[in-house]
């Protein structure tokens, strides 16, 4: 079973609510330029270009052989630490941690946890979603309310 952590956004939405695994990062480790730039993670982005730079130079002054040590190293390391930097990024961008899921996978963990958030923290829910894009006004009593964002003239 994976678990990840969930990251709500300064503006929440449930549906922009980011999922993000514990453990090593495949993609981080196989294709890491690509999975820094999906993720917008721009000064993660930086500090890789300044490794390769970093790798190059070690190849001219040390040799291939050394080279290579070095630059499998930062990618496993990167692989295994991808999650947590992605983490951080997040933070810094004025993401909240707002739980944990567990599930065999991430379709699973998303279902596991909007259940027992809608079901078990009313408040931490109202205080997330404080800031929707409806207006609570315009919902009248007697017209039923289905999914997150019920609009009652639809």
């Amino acid at each position: 079973m994976r678990t990840y952590t969930v990251h709500a956004p300064p503006d929440p939405q449930p549906e922009r609510f980011a999922f993000v695994k514990d453990g090593l990062s495949w993609p981080a480790l196989l294709v890491p330029v690509i999975w820094i730039v999906w993720h917008r993670m721009w000064l993660t982005l930086i500090g890789y270009i300044i490794f390769v730079l970093l790798v190059a130079w070690t190849g001219r002054l040390l040799g291939d052989t050394q080279a290579t040590i070095f630059a499998v190293a930062g990618v496993l390391i990167l692989g295994l630490e991808g999650n947590a930097i992605r983490r951080l990024s997040l933070e810094n961008r004025g993401w909240r941690d707002v739980g944990e899921a567990f599930g065999r996978n991430l379709t699973e963990a998303e279902i596991r946890f909007f259940h027992e958030w809608a079901d078990s923290a009313p408040r931490r829910r109202e205080g997330l979603l404080a800031a929707a894009a409806y207006a609570p006004s315009t919902i009248q009593s007697d017209d039923p309310i289905l999914g997150l964002f019920p609009e009652p003239e639809r």
